[in-house]
């Protein structure tokens, strides 16, 4: 029996699920099908004419060398480093986080010259987020493909996770799910 498995959206989960079933002991045909001209969803570059080019989607930061010297790095910092800040009753100056960004893209990517510009800004609750409810509606929404016995797995950052890690390994277990189920 001929196996084909349909990936809506070549976004980064999209594409995570596709390697993972094209890579699979007895791989299903896979079509992935994308509303856009291009791949990738949310995660994307783009270069302007002077050279200078811009992440947009999830936050990255270009590699070291002149690709990287030309390129607008965003870097987020927080979690325990900030709050640790705070439980110390640190002040909170924007030298403080000018100085550790330029700290963890010097380590991390070998860019130790400063930026000709910058800005920093402290958005304390800017992490995205999912509504009230979020959870009990993915419950219920997973119940009722179980008990219709839908062929349909959900994936992406719209449902267990935002970041680039939570989006590969959401594409990742999408597959694995799927591939269980058409062994069955």
């Amino acid at each position: 029996m001929s196996r084909t498995v349909v990936v809506l959206g070549g976004g980064i989960s999209g594409l995570a699920a596709c390697y993972h079933l094209i890579r699979a002991p007895r791989p299903p045909k896979v079509v992935l099908i994308e509303a856009s001209q291009r791949l990738g969803g949310w995660i994307r570059s783009v270069q302007r004419e002077d050279g200078a080019v811009f992440e947009l989607g999830p936050r990255g930061i270009r590699p070291a060398g002149e690709l990287g010297a030309r390129t607008l790095l965003m870097v987020m910092l927080g979690g325990s480093w900030l709050q640790a800040l705070e439980d110390g009753e640190q002040t909170l100056a924007q030298e403080l986080f000018q100085q550790a960004a330029q700290e963890a893209v010097a380590t991390q990517l070998g860019l130790r010259k400063p930026p000709s510009q910058s800005l920093v800004s402290l958005h304390k609750s800017c992490i995205p987020q999912y509504t009230l409810g979020h959870w009990q509606r993915l419950e219920a929404a997973a119940q009722f493909l179980a008990n219709h016995q839908l062929p349909l797995t959900l994936a992406g950052a719209s449902y267990e996770g935002v970041s680039v890690n939570d989006c590969i390994e959401s594409g990742r277990r999408a597959a694995t799910h799927v591939l269980r189920n058409l062994d069955l």
